[in-house]
């Protein structure tokens, strides 16, 4: 088959075919240069249709260069197209509608990466055991005062369950409090509590929401008094 310079008149259909063989040891090169040609033919009709569409979403040229970038990046991953899934009967305007759709959900997700506060976790979290000593907190006396009350409320309730009950409890409500965004725990985290206390994460659900409800449950009854 053709190589090299030859590439630049196959058919863009051949050229995706072409890289689809990238993990052929035999053909990885041909892969390589069969991508810079595709990439080539198409990289300027794409910042074409992106460049305005940036702008007015607030952004300037270069993250449009970038964008661009990560579609073709997206092409070499995953080289498979399917004309008849697209509404155009062109393969050459099929491929063209079909990358700017994967630059158009790249520009949404920069767009919501910019908005949202980074995951909180650092992969250093353990499994709560106790709830932290009150004494050694750096809080004037009042507040100090209410977090004893509120102590002793917990303990009152998470004693009327078993330990694990009260394991999952203090380890969710430890992590949930640092952050507002809705995160989940952490894999490695619910993990450790699946080993350490021999339990489905099905069941670990379970057991927080029966901790959950008899925590407020009891607060409800003798938060009062």
């Amino acid at each position: 088959m053709s190589t090299g310079q030859d590439l630049n008149n196959e058919s863009t259909e051949n050229l995706l075919e072409y890289i689809q063989w990238k993990d052929e040891p035999d053909y990885t090169e041909i892969a390589k240069d069969a991508f810079r040609v595709f990439t080539f033919r198409y990289q300027l009709e794409l910042l074409k249709k992106l460049l305005p569409i940036c702008r007015n979403w607030g952004y300037d040229e270069q993250v449009a260069t970038e964008l661009a970038y990560e579609t073709f990046a997206r092409i070499w991953k995953y080289p498979k197209f399917d004309l008849s899934k697209s509404k155009q009967n062109d393969y050459n305007k099929a491929i063209t509608f079909y990358l700017f759709g994967i630059a158009k959900r790249l520009l949404a997700d920069y767009k919501k990466s910019e908005t949202e506060e980074p995951n909180p976790f650092t992969g250093d979290e353990e499994i709560i055991r106790e709830m932290p000593d009150i004494e050694m907190l750096e809080i004037r006396k009042e507040r100090k005062a209410e977090l004893k009350r509120m102590y002793e409320l917990l303990n009152e309730a998470l004693a009327r369950l078993s330990p694990k009950h009260k394991i999952i409890y203090l380890t969710y409500k430890h992590y949930e409090s640092l952050t507002n965004e809705g995160y989940n725990l952490p894999r490695h985290l619910t993990k450790k509590l699946q080993d350490e206390l021999d339990l489905t994460q099905s069941s670990i659900r379970v057991y927080k929401k029966q901790a959950i409800e008899a925590v407020n449950t009891h607060i409800k009854i003798y938060g009062s008094k």
